[in-house]
């Protein structure tokens, strides 16, 4: 690395399309600028309140490119010089929390060291895909992605990928998406494992199919189309059917602010990632309403809309 730190990548947040995703629903991820990450050298002046990954760790993460392959796309032999002097990743994304740490170390790692990097997104997100596989045994590679070009980016209904601009706040409104934290934290690939065990049952592979897919399908249609009135209302039926169909995905600290929230319809609870703890997404169109029926948790609202 030519210089003491690499550019600053932000977090993520994704709106819609946890575990749909997988079997080919639409998705909108957005980057999230509370918590950000970069590699820098381990000095004196380093910021002491953040997490550190070792240099242990990136050696164990450099491991892992030199036995898939990455030889041909990323520079491994300046990277094991770096990290020998001393390279560290300094991030603030709390671990396990759905806030895409992982997919911030890929997009640092890809940026500072990618021999040939492209613009293309479909190339860029199959790169990110096998470089994060090594966190979660299997990647979208949307998490890097999102980080890399601090974009928001859709998935369409084809697969087909794009960068989206995002509906402007209204600041008048009471209406809004918030994050609450559970204060667990919650491990993506065994509940991906879950998920995926699961759905090789008919009838869940049904629900998913007939009734989740739609419902996320038409709230990522309705908010980029600026109708939240029923961006609530999908919500609600995602929130209700993860309820019903997704119990390891609900940590036991917020089952029962989740339960009140869809039987008092001042909010609706959803996964934030691949839950099982860490963030939630809220949203609401009663905002301080929520803030304070929600009171004894950390409440972050995310935007009015």
């Amino acid at each position: 690395m030519t210089v003491e730190k690499s550019r600053s990548f932000k977090s993520k947040i994704l709106l819609f399309g946890e575990y749909t995703l997988i079997k080919g629903s639409m998705a909108l991820s957005i980057p999230f600028g509370k918590y950000s990450g970069q590699l820098l050298f381990d000095t004196e002046s380093r910021n002491h309140q953040s997490n550190h990954y070792s240099v242990a760790y990136l050696l164990d993460y450099l491991h892992f490119l030199m036995e898939s392959g990455f030889e041909d796309y990323i520079d491994l032999d300046i990277l094991k010089k770096d990290i020998e002097q001393g390279l560290i990743f300094e991030t603030n994304i709390p671990i396990s929390y759905g806030l895409g740490s992982s997919g911030v170390i890929v997009a640092s790692v890809y940026d500072t060291y990618a021999f040939n990097k492209t613009d293309d997104l479909d190339e860029l997100k199959h790169i990110f895909s096998k470089m994060e596989s090594c966190y979660h045994g299997k990647s979208s590679g949307l998490d890097p992605l999102v980080s890399y070009l601090n974009k928001a980016i859709l998935i369409n209904e084809k697969g087909d990928l794009t960068t989206v601009v995002l509906p402007k706040e209204n600041e008048d409104s009471n209406s809004g998406i918030f994050l609450i934290d559970t204060k667990t934290v919650g491990e993506t690939q065994p509940l991906v494992s879950w998920f995926l065990k699961e759905f090789e049952k008919g009838s869940f592979m049904r629900k998913i199919q007939d009734i989740l897919i739609p419902a996320n399908n038409k709230c990522i249609k309705h908010y980029l189309w600026v109708n939240f009135n029923n961006v609530i209302k999908d919500v609600k039926a995602i929130s209700r059917f993860t309820l019903e169909n997704f119990s390891p995905m609900i940590p036991d600290p917020i089952l029962g602010i989740w339960e009140n929230g869809l039987s008092s319809d001042d909010y609706y609870l959803k996964l934030c990632g691949s839950g099982g703890g860490g963030m939630m997404l809220g949203f609401t169109s009663k905002l301080e309403e929520s803030r304070q029926a929600l009171r004894d948790f950390d409440f972050y609202e995310l935007m009015s809309i």
